[in-house]
């Protein structure tokens, strides 16, 4: 049974996590596998319908581990991942963390710039890469002067002096020997992860290997056998440990190589999807696809949240669309954390709510310029301690991410209800600064998706000399909608305070830039914006 102590201001998460003999992450993970049912499917691809048992994954993450050891991986070498989402990106991972090595991953919709970026940070020896990927990556990577080999999981016309991942399966090591490697009881770097970079570049994320065996233990209570559906590219940090836990807990999970709407509907109708795994845009989505009409989605029990916030109002919308679905859980967390700060590790949720601590998380909510504790209903800063706080950024000084107390600072704003129950308000750093207000976009974004005409959008505080920031608007309309900019505005200003307004006005897109978990990236907002005079609202003192 979960628990959760309040002590002076500060929150602590359940800690009982059972004491584990090998801190190698991939030991446990492999573990785990073997001790399901070896004919139980572990992985489906929606898309080609091919699908793995657990018995055929253990096999191959250990033939493909000892086939890296052979090539010569290391302990601490970094190895990269640049693929969709596939099958054998999974047994990758886990076979990177059984020979010691630093699994890193790189989202294939970067841009040369992005991939640049990330290869400076990580700086990867050896690099899985799909066909796909090759095509489009491999010219930039070919310059990296770091990487010692290539693996690709496709063959290609001319395979200069790469390997096939094909060829690494093939070792046919006797599992029952096989031991992965042991660290003596030393921490040890098991991935890289880059933070979301909504408002500048992406920083290296260090999280060890007993970071993701704390982690593996926040485990979400649903107890049936039922298929799981995550979308997320797996190079995000959602995607790769929401995806790793399910694995290890013995759950079958679906998952698409890249998202579509008709296909994502068709995979839940085909599988008899019991849970789906998304971040808050699907959710609205749903609420206002016309494809779900052509499709039976009822086996759809329960919704788990992340990425973002999602508002109240979209829940209720969902559940009342789809009356098949019992809960929207909602769940809290970042990079830093090993993904969750808080969950709903309890059917009974406050809806709205991102639950309470979770396992193995310290958090106190902070004044950020006086660093007062605080306390229940008062918001402030998220800080957090624990054993799932990262290790810190590549080659980054940490001395100003953290409080006097040791507390991480992370940037966000909430506050928590008498009973424990967080309530996410918005970024620090995203709030835009009217004159002497703050004013949260989530609040604007909230609103703006209540208009029957608007499909997706994001708010951010567009640079002005007099006011400070503007708020303003990037509005992506319904299919055939005639919606105009003072349509939005009007609906905005007759529901806010004066400070709240649209005075940057609205911008129609045919997208909202997001990070793969979800985040709006306000900076692409920003640089999206045509030049023009802020708007003249009606006279207010504000």
């Amino acid at each position: 049974m979960y628990s959760q102590r309040i002590k002076n201001g500060i929150i602590y998460g359940d800690d009982n996590i059972p004491p584990t003999p090998n801190l190698n992450y991939g030991a446990v993970a492999l573990e785990k596998i073997l001790s399901h049912d070896p004919n139980g499917v572990a992985l489906i691809d929606g898309a080609k319908g091919e699908q793995i048992t657990f018995g055929e994954m253990a096999r191959k993450i250990v033939n493909i581990a000892s086939s890296l050891t052979k090539l010569g991986v290391k302990v601490g070498d970094v190895v990269a991942i640049c693929s969709e989402n596939r099958i054998e990106y999974l047994i990758a991972t886990i076979a990177v963390f059984c020979c010691g090595g630093v699994v890193t991953f790189y989202n294939p919709a970067y841009t040369k710039d992005d991939l640049i970026h990330g290869l400076n940070i990580s700086r990867p020896k050896y690099v899985f890469l799909s066909g796909e990927i090759y095509d489009t990556h491999f010219a930039t990577m070919r310059h990296a002067s770091i990487i010692s080999r290539f693996i690709l999981f496709d063959k290609i016309r001319s395979l200069h002096s790469h390997v096939l991942f094909k060829d690494l399966e093939n070792s046919k090591i006797d599992i029952n020997n096989y031991q992965p490697v042991k660290f003596q009881g030393q921490p040890r770097t098991a991935m890289i992860l880059y933070s979301s970079g909504t408002t500048g570049m992406a920083k290296g994320v260090k999280l060890t290997h007993l970071n993701l065996i704390a982690s593996s233990y926040q485990l979400r209570p649903i107890t049936k056998n039922t298929i799981k559906f995550m979308v997320a590219p797996w190079s995000s940090t959602m995607g790769i440990l929401c995806s790793l836990r399910e694995i290890l807990y013995g759950r079958t999970l679906a998952f698409l190589a890249k998202y579509e709407e008709d296909l994502f509907l068709q995979t839940i109708q085909k599988y008899k999807v019991g849970v789906l795994i998304i971040a808050p845009p699907l959710i609205v989505m749903l609420t206002k696809s016309e494809l779900a009409n052509k499709y039976d989605i009822s086996s759809v029990e329960f919704i788990y949240s992340g990425g973002a916030p999602i508002d109240k109002e979209s829940i209720e919308k969902v559940k009342q669309r789809y009356s098949n679905i019992k809960h929207v859980l909602q769940g809290y967390g970042m990079t830093e954390a090993t993904g969750a700060i808080t969950d709903d590790l309890e059917i009974a949720p406050k809806e709205g709510s991102v639950g309470r601590a979770a396992l193995g998380i310290i958090i106190k909510i902070s004044d950020p310029f006086t660093n007062k504790t605080l306390g229940p209903g008062e918001p402030g800063e998220v800080r957090i301690k624990g054993l799932t706080l990262f290790e810190g950024y590549v080659r980054k000084d940490m001395k100003n991410e953290f409080d006097e107390e040791g507390f991480y600072k992370t940037g966000d704003i909430a506050y928590y209800d008498e009973d424990g129950y967080f309530f996410i308000v918005d970024r620090i750093k995203e709030l835009i600064k009217y004159k002497a207000w703050q004013v949260a976009p989530s609040e604007l974004e909230g609103l703006i998706l209540k208009h029957p005409a608007v499909k997706d959008v994001g708010v951010t505080g567009v640079p002005d000399e007099l006011a400070g920031e503007l708020p303003t608007a990037f509005v992506v309309k319904q299919p055939n909608s005639t919606v105009t900019e003072q349509d939005i505005i009007k609906h905005v200003a007759n529901k806010v305070a004066p400070w709240k307004r649209l005075r940057g006005g609205v911008i129609f897109l045919n997208e909202i830039p997001k990070t793969p978990s979800g985040k709006i990236l306000r900076r692409k907002l920003l640089s999206l914006l045509p030049k023009r005079s802020p708007l003249k609202l009606p006279a207010s003192k504000l």
